[in-house]
């Protein structure tokens, strides 16, 4: 017996569950380190936070569980036609996030300057990219 394929909500969903649990363990990683308090809380004294900056590090926290469910969801829902099955699109929503870290990681972003001594008649990197855009290239 052959199991039906994921539609694409479902599909998503489980990879909602799974990109909240790879944030759960994330967060509670977070809250070992810190002593198991709050991360985004000090403990009092002389470098006790103001209220804004609790407020601050709990909207960015958020922020960080917000992406990882939507990025867990978007990667599930994007193979759900090669699923058939719930923990295969939660095992993608786990290590979504972890596997554009390292998708991204060999993307490398450099800002060239145009060569000095140019051959006559071939134009430099910058110069090649803008008569590109100009349709002159």
């Amino acid at each position: 017996m052959q199991a039906e394929i994921l539609g694409v909500w479902q599909a998503a969903l489980w990879g909602l569950a799974g990109g909240g649990a790879a944030a759960l363990v994330s967060l509670s990683a977070a809250v070992k380190a810190a002593g198991y308090r709050w991360p985004w809380r000090r403990r009092g004294g002389a470098g006790q936070l103001r209220a804004e900056e609790v407020r601050e590090r709990f909207w960015a926290r958020l922020f960080v569980l917000a992406t990882s469910l939507l990025l867990g969801a978007g990667v599930a829902a994007a193979a759900h036609g090669q699923m058939t099955g719930p923990w295969p699109a939660f095992l993608l929503g786990v290590g979504a996030e972890a596997s554009v870290r390292g998708l991204l990681a060999g993307v490398e972003v450099s800002v060239r300057k145009p060569e000095e001594a140019a051959a006559p008649g071939v134009p430099a990197v910058a110069e090649d990219a803008t008569a590109v855009e100009k349709g002159t290239g």
